[in-house]
């Protein structure tokens, strides 16, 4: 089911009638009418008259008006529980102090006059693209709950079915005609099975895709490491002559192989990260296979991908765990992801390193952890993927940052919004809206910069 961009209502509240045209000007041209809607009120009291009516998405609101002024309008959003996003705005004069207190009354965001065009698009834009990802969280929190229902009602139907049978087998004897009426009943009822089954199998790559984005979200530090896992174990499994059916599986798997890290407690999961790409003796120590084998094995058509991910940390040589199974008796998808899984591991955590000497590294290792052959195969897709020799890298904290300085990684805000991209050069327009951004909406994790030469 596709996630449709609805029309946002947007409300301006400010007594000042020039500033009400010009914000709906700039709203209107950037955005267009079918995506944004403007709404207007001079006071506070009329703007709660509207906001009761039309429930707006975003709310612009000035602080100094007559009568009720914007905190006072702030709070009774709050109170009315709409989910409104507040943005106050006042003149620059004590804006510190205005800042402060519309964050501490429960503003999104605090603009100052005279508004910025470039600011105030900033600002709408952020709060229309957190709504369109709440939006789709809670279409797929729906679509993942119709899943269930239907799950649930297939047992129960089956439930009912197998007491129905169980009536029909008792009067068996009583007449011809019962029975090919019973025989009648069955094959309607298998029928009703089959499109049940079908339906499930069409839900399965939506309910994998909300798995994969709850991973995500829950693992910034490691964003896109499932997807870069699940490229190379393909590309391994089709040069092994895997059937499609197969590649289907380990695709899977990759893209799902650290559900159990999200699932553990808070503590054991930042041990597990830490434990992933050490060596052989970490690497058994570690228990998230199992759990995503848990979470997976109980969802119709995960059964083999939660076999695959159980056996993640199984070593060739049959030193490693949870079963101790040594060569082909580990499945070939769990010997892919692994080495895969392994390969971007070790990326992550020493970008300065290459992908010859990980692969050497990897080597002194092949025979006892890895596969042979899939090594080989993993050889030939880093060598088809090419190498650019890069400067090196530094860590520094957003405050760090200086005009100039060329960002070697996307800096993510917490709720998950790419800001930059990788090889970006900062100068000093940039850096002002980082660090805005920043009180809105925290800089989540280190952030990666170029060493210059």
């Amino acid at each position: 089911m596709a996630i449709t961009k609805s029309t946002k209502r947007f409300l301006s509240i400010d007594d000042d009638r020039t500033l009400q045209m010009i914000v709906k000007q700039i709203l209107t041209k950037s955005f267009g009418a079918q995506t944004l809607e403007v709404f207007q009120a001079s006071t506070g009291e009329e703007g709660l008259q509207i906001m009761r009516e039309i429930k707006p998405d975003i709310i612009l609101c000035d602080i100094h008006m007559p009568g009720m002024d914007g905190f006072e309008v702030c709070q009774r959003v709050r109170e009315l529980k709409l989910r409104s996003a507040v943005i106050l705005m006042s003149a620059y004069d004590a804006e510190q102090d205005n800042a402060i207190k519309a964050s501490e009354t429960g503003a999104d965001a605090y603009l100052s006059k005279p508004l910025k065009k470039g600011e105030l698009l900033f600002v709408v834009n952020f709060v229309m693209r957190v709504a369109h990802l709440n939006d789709a969280v809670f279409e797929k929190n729906k679509q993942l709950e119709a899943s269930l229902g239907q799950l649930k009602q297939f047992h129960q139907k089956l439930a009912s079915l197998n007491e129905e049978l169980r009536n029909d087998k008792r009067r068996l004897g009583a007449s011809l005609k019962e029975m090919t009426d019973l025989n009648q009943q069955l094959e309607n009822k298998n029928q009703q099975i089959s499109s049940m089954v079908e339906e499930l199998a069409n839900r399965f790559d939506s309910t994998e895709g909300l798995l994969v984005t709850i991973i995500e979200l829950h693992q910034a530090e490691h964003r896109g490491h499932s997807e870069r896992v699940a490229t190379s174990s393909v590309y391994i499994a089709e040069k092994l002559g895997l059937t499609d059916y197969q590649i289907r599986n380990v695709k899977s798997a990759a893209r799902l192989h650290e559900l159990g890290i999200v699932a553990l407690p808070t503590q054991e999961k930042r041990k597990e990260a830490l434990k992933e790409g050490d060596d052989s003796k970490s690497k058994a120590a570690t228990s998230h296979p199992l759990v995503g084998e848990m979470l997976l094995k109980e969802f119709p058509g995960f059964e083999l991908i939660a076999e695959i991910i159980r056996h993640l940390h199984e070593n060739v040589d049959g030193s490693g765990s949870p079963d101790g199974i040594y060569g082909d008796r580990i499945p070939i998808g769990s010997r892919i992801v692994c080495a895969a899984s392994y390969f971007d591991h070790i990326r992550m955590a020493s970008p300065d390193k290459s992908g010859a000497e990980i692969l050497a590294k990897m080597d002194e290792k092949t025979g006892v952890i890895f596969d042979e052959a899939i090594m080989e195969v993993l050889k030939e897709y880093v060598e088809s993927r090419g190498e650019v020799e890069e400067a090196p890298v530094m860590e520094c904290s957003v405050f760090a940052l200086a005009e100039g300085m060329e960002l070697a990684s996307d800096i993510f805000s917490e709720s998950g919004i790419n800001l930059l991209r990788k090889g970006t050069v900062l100068n000093q327009e940039t850096l002002d809206k980082i660090l805005k951004f920043h009180n809105v909406d925290p800089i989540s994790g280190i952030i990666k910069v170029k060493q210059p030469s």
